[in-house]
């Protein structure tokens, strides 16, 4: 298992970098903690790549919030989450299912009430519609929400697969087809740990949610030198609530 130290760029560094691609964990609505994760990785809203993995909402109050920051991004790739999906269809359906509410979703449908802005909303529904279920780059690097089913073409792969699959964080093997593959869904403080992720021998397989939606931090890295920054424990920023616990 290798646990990286947090690092940062010197100032000449931050003033030199041209595009970085930087991969973010999941946020479940703790729009604090994306804010210190963008201020201490000196995120560039315009020049850096991100590359998010999904469920930006569900757990803290603002995930409306979240969703908002993210499109200020001109270079994202957004995943969709199964948290994501389950807000779209509230954002145009109104669906409620118990195991979303049960999950973090109260938290999102008071806070998306509280604005009350329908234009908002369904700025926000087509928004998360033009998420993507995977992300295959140049370098052969692989990034998805969940899992994948291994060796089955990536097109032909069921899209739950994409949002809900959990195999490949326990995965003790490399996966050959891909240089890397990074994964959210599920928290690294299942497994003891606050910092990303990879174990052994599968270590292109990189785990990037943190806990933040639980009592983790928020993660952002940099995929090229491994350098990553975190929140502050999502908690501490949001005394009195529950998160989706």
């Amino acid at each position: 298992m290798t646990r990286l130290d947090p690092s940062s760029f010197t100032e000449t560094q931050r003033s030199e970098h041209s595009m970085r691609t930087l991969v973010l964990g999941d946020i479940h609505g703790g729009y604090k903690a994306l804010l210190q994760c963008f201020e201490r990785s000196s995120f560039d809203y315009e020049k850096d790549k991100l590359i998010f993995l999904g469920d930006a909402v569900d757990g803290w109050s603002q995930s409306p919030q979240c969703v908002e920051e993210l499109r200020k991004v001109k270079n994202l790739i957004y995943l969709l989450g199964n948290h994501d999906f389950w807000v779209m269809k509230w954002l145009i359906f109104r669906e409620k299912p118990q195991l979303w509410l049960s999950q973090g979703g109260k938290a999102t449908i008071k806070a998306y009430e509280s604005i009350d802005n329908a234009v908002k909303q369904a700025d926000h529904f087509e928004f998360l519609r033009h998420a993507v279920f995977y992300y295959h780059d140049r370098q052969n690097r692989l990034f998805v929400h969940g899992g994948i089913e291994l060796g089955v073409p990536l097109d032909l792969q069921e899209d739950e697969t994409f949002m809900w699959d959990r195999e490949l964080f326990d995965h003790v093997q490399g996966v050959e087809e891909y240089s890397e593959i990074y994964i959210g869904h599920t928290p690294t403080i299942l497994a003891g740990a606050n910092q990303p992720l990879n174990y052994g021998n599968a270590d292109n397989i990189w785990r990037v949610d943190t806990g933040a939606g639980w009592y983790g931090k928020l993660t952002i890295m940099d995929v090229d030198t491994k350098h990553f920054w975190q929140s502050d424990v999502c908690q501490g920023l949001y005394p009195g609530e529950e998160g989706r616990m």
